[in-house]
């Protein structure tokens, strides 16, 4: 009997801001049947969901907000201009009426925390989407002050945790041309205390469990901390056991450990599940996935035939340019120069500012224009696919033919490729003093297209002697990295990668 009491006066207290609604326990199952729809990647569904909530409770914060994230998600995931807007407009009205609520009792923790938590996602949209940075401080900014505010009041409101954990462990890692942010923000965020907090939501959170699962799973993936991020993914699995969504990102946790056949096997369970739901982000992540899966594993004519069904899903605004590339490269393979061309010419140029991962393929791309694939670049390429899917032997092999070659007078970007390969396959079989000798080799080059390889090898000295355990000998690599003053691919990415590297346990 005092369970039961204690009990519901938790429920009580949850609901506080929400007038004691007497549909609290229907609302609650509706959220979480929307939120299981979103999983899902049954969007129909879950705004059905939502708005029945809403019309159920007009007044409860949670119908409306939960709404607002269908449109949120669909945006980040598809760059969908449209669903950017009416995230935006929705996300508007629930500022505002979050707003009236503080107004009239500001210690009402319901209106706190959704104030907190959209303006989380509507900085998080700004910023991705709209590039607005300035704006998405601004957002952060009244977020984490919402935020803060409701766990002061009352620690155990743990869905106010994710947003505050999101923050810390995002902003811990700004980028070097954003810091100007942090002065604005008056914090620069905390990796560990942003990882404490995601934990305490995936473990406690009522409406936040799964979506902090998720991100612990990212986070932990970024940190090389595979074991618990599979921790994280499979419990999404077992929880989810039919989404495309969750199956795919499974495939990619999967495939960054170099199991390849295994993540091929989780894409193909994605499309299977989106079969009736007809996501067409669905379809383009998994062809996308299945095209770079057999790309890697150098079955090349799966690489065109994935890559195509890809191209199909793509529209102007996004990235192709890595796309167009292998299914270019796939397609001289197989022997068809002259297609391959249809698809190097293909190439986006309007490319906006910061996207280096995009300028970089189309540098690709115009170099293999103009240069058909030679032996060597076959070998290259086969050669880091072997390393890339932990074929180390094959690998091996495949670099020391291309060192052996007799009479090869090979320039210094073909040096540069081969030695950051044989390296990096070292490096996988943490023969890390082998490894530093290769790197090190590429310092004493000068690439004329492949500049990026330079300050990488000392990045990549800097994380060897990290595992060996020789912190100030890494830390001056990584120093040495940062200091090349000259235009390289990827140069912004440095600072980012180094604090990423300092902040592994």
């Amino acid at each position: 009997m005092f369970n039961k009491f204690i009990l519901i006066t938790a429920c009580l207290l949850f609901v506080s801001g929400l007038a004691f609604s007497q549909d609290y326990s229907r609302v609650h199952q509706l959220i979480i049947e929307g939120i299981d729809a979103v999983y899902d990647v049954d969007y129909e569904l879950a705004l059905s969901k939502f708005q029945e909530a809403k019309n159920t409770a007009p007044n409860d914060l949670r119908g409306p907000f939960f709404e607002s994230t269908v449109y949120f998600w669909k945006a980040m995931l598809t760059r969908s201009t449209a669903d950017y807007e009416t995230f935006l407009n929705l996300s508007d009205k629930i500022v505002e009426k979050c707003e009236n609520i503080s107004d009239k009792n500001d210690n009402d923790l319901d209106a706190k925390l959704y104030l907190g938590w959209i303006y989380t996602m509507r900085a998080f949209s700004i910023g991705f989407l709209g590039e607005n940075y300035l704006k998405a401080a601004g957002e952060i900014k009244d977020g984490k002050e919402n935020l803060l505010f409701v766990i002061e009041k009352n620690p155990g409101y743990y869905d106010a945790y994710l947003g505050l954990g999101v923050y810390n462990y995002v902003l811990s890692f700004i980028p070097r041309r954003l810091q100007w942010l942090t002065s604005i923000l008056g914090f620069s965020g905390d990796r560990d205390e942003g990882k404490r907090m995601l934990t305490i939501a995936s473990e406690k959170g009522i409406y936040t469990s799964s979506e902090a699962k998720f991100y612990m799973t990212i986070l932990l993936w970024r940190e090389e901390s595979y074991p618990q991020a599979e921790s994280y993914a499979a419990s999404l699995k077992s929880k989810y056991p039919k989404s495309p969504a969750v199956w795919m990102l499974w495939g990619g946790l999967l495939s960054q450990q170099d199991k390849m056949t295994e993540a091929i096997e989780a894409y193909q369970k994605s499309l299977e599940f989106n079969k009736g739901k007809e996501s067409e982000i669905i379809y383009k992540t998994a062809y996308g996935a299945l095209s770079n899966a057999y790309f890697r594993l150098n079955i090349f004519d799966k690489a065109n035939e994935y890559g195509k069904k890809y191209m199909g899903f793509l529209t102007k605004d996004q990235n192709l340019n890595n796309r167009l590339h292998a299914i270019g490269v796939s397609l001289e393979f197989t022997g068809n120069r002259n297609e391959a061309l249809e698809y190097y010419r293909m190439a986006k140029t309007d490319i906006k500012e910061g996207n280096d991962w995009e300028k970089f393929w189309l540098r690709k791309l115009r170099y293999r224009e103009a240069n058909p694939l030679t032996r060597t670049d076959s070998l290259l390429i086969v050669a880091d696919n072997n390393r890339s899917v932990g074929k180390i032997t094959e690998a091996v092999n495949d670099y020391n033919t291309l060192t052996s070659a007799q009479g090869q007078n090979y320039s210094d970007d073909i040096k540069a490729q081969i030695n950051h390969g044989l390296a990096s396959t070292y490096y996988k079989q943490k023969d890390y003093n082998k490894a530093i000798e290769l790197f090190k080799a590429n310092l004493s080059l000068n690439p004329a297209e492949e500049k990026w390889l330079v300050p990488e090898a000392c990045f990549q000295i800097g994380r060897c002697y990290l595992r060996m355990g020789n912190r100030d000998e890494a830390q001056k690599y990584f120093d040495r990295a940062e200091d090349y003053d000259y235009d390289y691919d990827f140069k912004d990415s440095m600072d980012g990668k180094i604090k990423n590297e300092l902040s592994k346990k």
